[in-house]
Formats: structure tokens, sequence, C-alpha cells
């Protein structure tokens, strides 16, 4: 064998060895990442401690972002106008935000006040907000209530909200439960319920009774007055939730969950419109990520919380689910590649072929196909406080809307530099607390 052979075969021995230690490497670090995830959502299997009444009433403002939303918007401020909740203690504003449709007039039907913003130079519901909520006279409110137009508010959201702010009074931000108010009406829409079903019960209520930090959902949300004048509004990104979520709890406090404030919102029928969606969510997550995951990284290193480290972790999560995709392609294909057609003779019988036949074939398959499955039967069973195999058969749409993901995973983070342009979803069922039969 030549010299240059011997360069050639040492250069590709060496490569693939450099390829499978990197490989063993993420794998291990997805592994140690998925455990911990494990750990904490296996608290939500347990339900959160029901919640003395009050005995005084707050004052909220409650405020409904819209654009253009006169289809839907009816419902909401209906639910809001039910409330089991002293009319005189809280105060409904729809901020319109450049609306070409009759929005302003549904809110005064219904006895909320029309904010009329037409500035066009900051679209979104970003901007909407922070610009309303230099109209809103938050000095007469002890706390911010915010849902989306779409949306429709459980009868007893702000009594329960009123409950947990008594009794919890370090709590600076809660969020209400996030339901589906049209799980039913195709695949898309059960792959979303199915979605929220599962975070909430098993990464938000687990991480309430582990006493982390939930997140914002962006709507179904309260803030306390003094904690919007400690931190204001001054938002910049498509996911305001998100952000505003790190902030809080980089200020040193945390969200928190209230599992018996219930608000239902709509899902989008289309995957067009759910494409766009998501990847504006994603957008704005890998934007919060790169701003704030080395300080939430620094405050771990510095205070050995894990409070931040979880934050940390969530910050990462789009690109941690890139990486996974990356590792299990590239481990399938270097398992079969190594053992199959390069060393055949020497992987044959060998126990560490075994090992990573598992681990990078066998293990990737199983964890998603036990990840779907359960998704679709615990998720609902957890939500109606008994088993259920009524969404089982929704296994594999749900598995196809994870596939949905992956464009959207990967495309984002080279769109994320732009936090300006603003997608509507588009909503139209217009629906009650009565059609909906959960209340």
């Amino acid at each position: 064998m030549s010299g240059f052979e011997e360069l050639y075969y040492w250069v590709i021995w060496w490569g693939w060895w450099l390829v499978r230690f990197c490989l063993y490497g993420a794998f291990t670090v997805l592994s140690a990442d998925a455990a911990y995830q494990f750990v904490v959502g296996c608290r939500g299997y347990l339900n959160q401690r029901d919640i003395p009444p009050a005995a005084k009433y707050r004052r909220f403002a409650v405020l409904v972002p819209a654009h253009n939303e006169a289809a839907v918007l009816a419902p909401l401020l209906e639910s809001l106008k039910g409330q089991n909740y002293p009319i005189n203690c809280y105060r409904v504003f729809v901020s319109c935000d450049n609306c070409t449709d009759n929005t302003a007039k549904v809110a005064e039907k219904f006895g909320a006040e029309a904010l009329i913003r037409s500035d066009t130079t900051k679209n979104g519901k970003t901007w909407n907000v922070r610009w309303a909520l230099t109209r809103i006279p938050m000095e007469n409110f002890d706390a911010l209530a915010m849902f989306d137009a779409d949306n429709l508010a459980g009868k007893n959201f702000l009594a329960r909200m009123n409950d947990y702010m008594e009794n919890c009074p370090e709590a600076e931000a809660i969020q209400g439960m996030l339901d589906v108010k049209n799980p039913d009406d195709n695949w898309l829409t059960r792959s979303y319920a199915l979605a929220y079903w599962f975070t909430n019960r098993f990464w938000q209520l687990a991480r309430g009774l582990w006493g982390l930090s939930c997140t914002l959902g962006g709507t179904g949300l309260v803030i306390r007055a003094s904690t919007l004048r400690r931190l204001g509004w001054n938002l910049e990104s498509l996911t305001e939730d998100l952000e505003m979520s790190t902030r809080i709890i980089l200020a040193g406090s945390k969200v928190h969950w209230n599992d018996h404030a219930v608000i239902y919102d709509e899902k989008p029928q289309d995957i067009r419109i759910s494409y766009k969606q998501r990847t504006r969510w994603m957008q704005g997550h890998y934007w919060v990520c790169r701003k704030y995951g080395g300080k939430a990284l620094y405050a771990f290193l510095s205070t050995r919380r894990i409070q931040y480290l979880d934050l940390f972790l969530y910050l990462l999560a789009p690109g941690k689910a890139c990486l996974a995709i990356v590792v299990m392609i590239a481990g399938m294909a270097y398992t079969i590649i190594n053992n199959s057609l390069l060393f055949p003779t020497l992987s044959k019988n060998a126990p560490e072929t075994l090992a990573e036949w598992i681990a990078f074939v066998g293990m990737p398959i199983a964890t998603i196909f036990f990840f779907c499955s359960f998704c679709a039967i615990a998720g609902p069973s957890m939500r109606r406080r008994k088993i259920t195999l009524l969404y089982a058969k929704d296994t594999f749409a749900y598995f196809w809307f994870g596939v949905t993901w992956i464009p959207i995973l990967f495309k984002a983070p080279f769109m994320s530099g732009d936090q300006g342009e603003w997608v509507k979803t588009e909503h139209t069922r217009n629906v009650s607390l009565e059609q909906i039969g959960r209340e």
C-alpha cells in the first residue's frame, strides 16, 4: 500500500470515528435533557390543590387586542359580560388595531371600550398591546387580564384568578388553563388540541407543582399592575408572551399556573394558516433565545437556581428539536453504512453493533410512536379526569402534525432577525360557551 493510500485510509478511519464521537456526544446530551423533562413532566399526573375563595375583589383591566375580528369577537365579549364576578370590578377594553370592519361597533355593543389605533408603522399584537397599555389607566386597576379576540373565557375565570392572587400574593403573573374551543373540526384542530392538553398537564401544571416557572400563553393571562409598572411592556418580538415570561423570570420572579381559570382558544383548520402561525411562533422563539438565552444560563451558573436552567433549556427547545432530527437521521445513516456496508464482518455479533441499532434506529422509532400514542391518550384522559380512547385514532394525525413542524424549525432561525412583520391568523369559529358544552 502506497503512502497516499495509507493517508487516505487513515483520514477515512479517523473521520468516521469523529462522526461516531459527535453522534454519541449529541445523543448523550439529548438523552440527559429528555430524562430531565421526563422527571419534571411526571408531576403532571397530580392535580393542583383547590384554592379557597378570596375575601376581597380585585379590579381587573381586561384587554382584548384585535385586528378585524368582528366575526368572532361577540362570543368572547358575551363570556366576559357573563363572568361570575362583580361587574363593577372589571372593565373590558378592545384595542382595535387598524380595523377596517366593525370590530369597534361590536365592542361597544357589548359594553366594552373601543380603543382605536391607526398607526400603520408597527403592526401586530406586540405593538398593539404596547400602545393600548398607554391608553388604559392601570393606576385604577390591580391587574391586567388579556384575551385574544377569538377566545372564550370560562365563566369563573376572573373569580378564580382573584382567588389565586389572594392566596398567592407573590404571584406577579398567572397563566390560565388553555383549552381549545374547536377540537373536533378536523385532524389539524384535533392535533392542536392534543398538543395543548398534553402541555397543560405535563409541561405547565407539572412545573407549577415543582415550584418552577410556567410560561405565558399569550392569552388567558393575568399580570399584576405593579409588575407592569416595574417591568413595563416594551417588548420587541413576535412572541410577546415568551419574551414577557423570560423577563419576569430573569427579574427573579416566575409565572404561575392556575388550572382552575379556563379559557378556550380557536385553532386554525387550514394547514397553510397553521404553517404561517407556527412559523411566526418560531421566529419569535429563536429571537428571544438569542437575546435572553445567555442571560438565563449566566443566571443559573451564578445562583444555581434550577428555574434559570429550566428557562434556558426551554429557550433552546427549537434548537434541540433540530439537533434531535439531525442526530436521528445521521444516526440511522451511520448505523446502516457502518454495520451493513463498511464493516459487516467486524460488526457481526458485536455487542456495540446491537447497541448502535437500538440507540440510533430502534429508540427513535419507539420514542416517536410512544410519544404520539401517549399524547393521544394521556392528554384527553387527564382533561376529562377519566381514561378515554376517544382520540387514540388520531395518533397518526398527531405524528403527521409533528412532521409538519420540521421545515418550520429549520427555516425560522433564518427569519428570526425580522420581528416586524406580523402575519394575522384568520379566525372564523363563532361559537359560545354553551355550544362547546364545557361550562
